[in-house]
């Protein structure tokens, strides 16, 4: 009998002692990734298991003793796991390495065939583009990403391919110029009949009388009011019985400051904004050819005022430029 209370009070004493023993030991804490290398939103697994820890906490918050977590670090990222029981602590910790893949930056060309014309004659406009979302020819609108178009300008033009990608932009620009037709034979030159034969000269004076110039702001392509009001002017002229058979042409023009792409854009955007306006005003959009020069025609040298030239404020403008038809007063 005292032989066995002896082995009783033997056990309590090695059960208490290890439970002495468990109270002081140290926490302990393992971390693992499952991939220490990935591409800027690929999942990665983060996995734990801890001992002796009373408080557990992964990159600052709370978990459980035992855990996995999966996340999608989008740039280089340490994970740590900090493991407490009292003032005794155990870290440790993984970095999980993200490769950011930067986009392709777009790339692409255009070409007229040809590039010279005769007057009435058509080109063809030919572009590739590697790399693009989508693909902008101002004139054209948004075309495919490679492709072909017929264009029919009536006087020399710059057209400009601006591509679009994830990698950002790209342009490339090509010119068709148009010329008149040779001399005949008979020494005069191939003549279009206008439309109110021995009146195009008087038509033509009036129209140049009457139509406006279109200013614009610095880098804009918006029309002002003060603008808005001319135009309206014009259209209620334009819309007149003996007038409606008048086509004309819609300049783009831009101060000499900038690349002579990016004005070449700019100068189309304005020539756009003024026959947009005008068709919303009822003007037939098949009386309306638009063309940019960019900086070609800019004479000015410093801002001065829209008076006239030499200014930058005269340069950036919009002209309305008579091609035929009409009667005189």
């Amino acid at each position: 009998m005292i032989e066995r209370r002896k082995n009783h009070l033997l056990l309590l004493a090695v059960a208490l002692l290890a439970a002495l023993s468990a109270a002081c030991a140290p926490p302990t804490v393992k971390l693992k990734v499952s991939r220490d290398e990935v591409r800027a939103g690929d999942p990665v697994t983060v996995s734990w298991e801890t001992k002796n820890a009373k408080t557990i906490e992964l990159n600052g918050q709370s978990v459980e003793k035992i855990g996995a977590k999966t996340v999608t670090p989008d740039q280089t990222t340490n994970y740590e796991v900090v493991a407490k029981r009292g003032k005794k602590e155990a870290r440790d910790s993984a970095t999980v390495k993200v490769e950011r893949v930067t986009a392709a930056a777009p790339r692409i060309t255009l070409r007229a065939e040809p590039s010279a014309i005769e007057h009435g004659q058509n080109a063809t406009l030919r572009w590739e583009s590697e790399n693009a979302r989508t693909v902008n020819i101002p004139g054209l609108g948004e075309v495919q990403t490679s492709g072909s178009r017929e264009v029919s300008p009536r006087v020399s033009t710059t057209y400009t391919a601006t591509a679009l990608g994830d990698g950002g932009t790209a342009s490339a620009s090509t010119r068709v110029t148009v010329t008149d037709p040779p001399v005949s034979e008979d020494g005069g030159r191939p003549r279009e009949v206008p439309s109110d034969t021995g009146t195009v000269a008087g038509a033509a004076a009036e129209f140049a009388r009457i139509m406006p110039k279109v200013f614009f702001d610095l880098d804009r392509s918006d029309l002002r009011a003060s603008e808005q009001e001319k135009l309206r002017r014009a259209a209620e002229w334009l819309q007149q019985e003996r007038n409606r058979s008048i086509t004309f042409r819609i300049e783009g023009n831009c101060d000499p400051r900038g690349t002579a792409e990016y004005n070449l854009g700019l100068g189309d955007r304005r020539a756009a904004a003024v026959r947009d306006y005008l068709i919303s005003l009822g003007v037939d959009a098949s009386r309306m050819d638009v063309v940019s020069y960019g900086l070609e025609k800019a004479t000015g040298s410093s801002e001065g005022s829209t008076a006239g030239p030499p200014s930058w404020a005269f340069d950036r403008r919009a002209d309305l430029v008579y091609q035929r038809g009409g009667a005189p007063r």
